[in-house]
């Protein structure tokens, strides 16, 4: 179990400079990294540097913290443990004595409980707070890898670095550019506004850009490494994803590239009135997101004679040393995190009651009360492996399952010991499934024998992710074409789910958004985003991050928050007001990101020392 809110720093588990931060942009001395003019001309070094870019948007992007948190809050995962601040961010709002619920909720509501309850509350911006980490992560963490893959175009652009081998120089600055794009674009998903930074740009007249501002120049980014992918052939040298033993080209970049376009644009809104298309009073233009999904990784491009076999976008992990899907090591462990009862209660509505009900649960019962194969009936695991008598038992026994049967899920497992949080948080942070279909990744003692904790394979970005985003797009489009988005959803639905196909016309939407809350379930934070615009989250929880505490004390500009019962629950998408010299914010981002990477990975460290020493 995780008992450890926070442990001591473990500086020996930091990544190298040269891989987590960029050096000529930032103008950052560094006695332990070569002079920024020799690092840039060095055509291994530019290369590694990009490399380090991917990584770093990649543990930035899968990162445990505030992925877990933003799992929580969106009611997809649960967990009730002080780890990542998931307990204090994640109160139940709904329920007696707290309020009104909405149907079809019992007197109980979401909470599931009369007692222990505790609001919502806003993110805590503050810097003299502990609480302020998970409102500082991605904005470290991207603007770090955003600042490397300047660097990177510089020296492809600029420098010539590569010379006469323009093979790897176009594929070098086409990553650099996605990475580019990948950065400005979750910034925009995730905060109210931020800095749109080039290597070109002058940091010293750098002025905050809003949230649509930082979309669209992440959309302009896009574009142009689709448009670089889709004229130079080359293949993406394969540490760029810590060699999964997928080979990936320039094809397979621009899908990713079309995907994630199509992933920020729909993803955009913070509501569902943000949520409707462009026509109608929105912020989405559907239209558009169509057009970059059709192109993308469940998708053949077929513009310039160019073709494509669908596939996930797949990474390498190495246990958390450098390369950490942190978020699936995490919800993929049975004694940490579990499926949440709303998901639950949509695979098997009569066994996994919703809100929690110990005595109410049950196994799922194969073609009577489960019908999604990704459930089954519950069972998981060969003879022996995580099982033990029905009951109480150890630290492991939140991992006790039945054996699997000819039945047993492919995605999710019942656990007979149904409660593993404390109790006394609340009964709605209790549930009985736990997450298997990333189980390579788990932390201990969930990851597989004669695997390491973290090592494996595992995607960041399902074809069946984009398959989801077209669907919506031709539902909710000006032009709607509801018989293909329904071959879309049951792509899913009927291959993997085994269910019944979900029709061309009414009931179609929440077909798919229960394809969109089962199958990309713990792949990334998208049941946050897909949640957080139909309205789907908890009254009072955040709908985006603030610029972090320690940004605007630079400045000289106020505090401020979003969520809880004093604030907003997001910003408007208009233009930002205008911000002081921000040259230091900039600069500063790979420090802290360092920084952020430390902390973090002495928690995950100390965490599963704790686990083992307590078996």
């Amino acid at each position: 179990m995780s008992l450890i809110e926070k442990a001591p720093r473990v500086s020996g588990l930091c990544v190298a400079l040269i891989l987590a931060a960029g050096c000529d942009t930032l103008n950052i001395e560094n006695p332990n990294a070569p002079d920024s003019k020799r690092l840039l001309s060095d055509p291994g070094s530019v290369l590694s540097l990009g490399v380090g870019a991917m990584q770093t948007w990649f543990n930035t992007f899968e990162n445990i913290d505030p992925g877990t948190t933003l799992s929580v809050m969106a009611r997809s995962g649960v967990a009730a443990w002080n780890n990542f601040q998931i307990r204090f961010y994640t109160g139940c709002t709904y329920g007696a004595p707290l309020g009104p619920m909405p149907a079809p909720y019992d007197s109980l509501g979401t909470c599931g409980t009369k007692i222990a309850t505790y609001k919502r509350v806003e993110w805590q911006n503050d810097p003299t707070s502990t609480r302020r980490l998970e409102i500082e992560t991605y904005w470290y963490g991207y603007y770090a890898a955003l600042s490397s893959a300047n660097d990177v175009v510089k020296a492809t652009r600029v420098n010539g670095v590569f010379k006469s081998d323009t093979t790897t120089s176009k594929m070098v600055e086409t990553m650099a550019v996605l990475v580019q794009a990948l950065c400005l674009g979750e910034l925009a998903l995730n905060y109210d506004k931020g800095f749109v930074v080039d290597y070109n740009t002058d940091l010293l007249t750098l002025q905050f850009a809003g949230r649509t501002a930082m979309r669209d120049s992440a959309l302009a980014r896009f574009d142009e490494a689709i448009q670089l992918a889709k004229t130079h052939t080359f293949t993406v040298d394969a540490s760029f994803f810590n060699k999964p033993g997928v080979a990936y080209d320039n094809i397979s970049v621009a899908q990713i590239a079309n995907t994630m376009a199509a992933r920020l644009l729909a993803y955009f809104a913070r509501d569902s009135a943000e949520n409707r298309d462009i026509a109608a009073g929105g912020v989405v233009d559907w239209a558009r997101v169509a057009s970059y999904a059709d192109s993308g990784i469940s998708s053949s491009i077929t513009s310039g004679g160019l073709a494509a076999a669908p596939f996930d976008w797949i990474f390498q992990g190495d246990g958390c040393v450098n390369w950490c899907d942190g978020l699936k090591n995490w919800s993929n462990d049975m004694t940490t995190m579990r499926v949440h009862t709303r998901v639950a209660h949509l695979m098997d509505p009569t066994t996994q009651p919703d809100p929690w009900r110990a005595v109410a649960d049950s196994q799922p019962v194969w073609g009577v009360t489960s019908f999604d194969k990704r459930l089954g009936d519950g069972t998981f695991g060969p003879v022996g492996q995580h099982k033990g008598s029905p009951g109480p038992g150890g630290v492991d026994s939140a991992a006790e399952t039945y054996s699997a049967t000819a039945n047993a899920g492919t995605d999710f497992a019942w656990s007979y010991d149904k409660e593993i949080q404390f109790t006394a948080r609340g009964s709605w942070h209790q549930s009985a499934l736990g997450n298997i279909r990333y189980i390579d990744v788990a932390e201990a003692p969930m990851n597989p024998p004669g695997v390491a904790n973290g090592v494996g394979t595992a995607p960041v970005v399902l074809a069946a992710e984009n398959d989801l985003i077209l669907a919506e797009a031709l539902i909710r489009g000006p032009t709607p074409n509801l018989g293909q988005a329904a071959v879309l959803i049951n792509k899913t639905r009927v291959t993997r789910g085994g269910l019944s196909p979900a029709p061309s016309a009414n009931g179609l939407l929440a077909d798919l958004q229960y394809e969109q809350d089962v199958e990309l379930y713990s792949s990334n934070v998208a049941p946050y985003y897909n949640q957080r615009r139909i309205d789907g989250l908890e009254p009072l929880t955040p709908h985006e991050f603030p610029v972090p505490a320690q940004e605007l004390g630079v400045l000289g500009l106020p505090l401020y928050t979003w969520g809880g019962a004093s604030n907003p629950l997001n910003s408007t998408p208009a233009p930002a007001p205008p911000a002081p010299v921000a040259a230091a914010l900039v600069q500063n981002a790979p420090r802290m990101w360092a920084e952020i990477q430390r902390e973090q990975r002495g928690r995950m460290l100390a965490n599963t020392l704790l686990k083992g020493l307590l078996r």
